[in-house]
């Protein structure tokens, strides 16, 4: 083989090599969850992609908690590196809280919500690799 096709060779092989390629993954787990005194008591689980809102309910006893989600990318140093979670989470016509979250493109992260009724909302985004 000649010295350029050796070249091309290399660089098809980056190219087509998902770890070298491209930025981590842009898919995530989104569990969702009701805890009780340190005791989960009901969960649900949905995906959630990059630009793409998800949501989600779960219900305990006579309430239905309703979890809405959107993931983006934040611009700035490290250009994408960082992803950002906007959540609104309420229950009937209630808003209960409206976190927003940035964590590292690729990584777990965990927003947690404490409610007077002693209920601590807790929503897990897991990368999907």
């Amino acid at each position: 083989m000649t010295r350029h096709a050796l070249i091309a060779l290399a660089f098809a092989v980056l190219a087509a090599t998902p770890a070298l390629a491209g930025p981590a993954t842009d898919r995530y787990a989104l569990n969702i969850a009701v805890v009780q005194n340190g005791v989960q008591v009901v969960s649900a689980q949905t995906q959630i992609a990059e630009d793409a809102p998800t949501s989600a309910s779960v219900v305990v006893g006579d309430e239905n908690f309703q979890f809405e989600a959107s993931l983006f990318s934040v611009q700035g140093d490290g250009d994408g590196a960082q992803m950002a979670v906007q959540a609104h989470i309420s229950s009937g016509t209630d808003e209960i809280a409206a976190p927003m979250m940035t964590f590292l493109r690729g990584e777990e992260a965990r927003i947690e919500v404490g409610r007077a009724d002693g209920n601590l909302l807790r929503m897990t985004i897991t990368p999907i690799n």
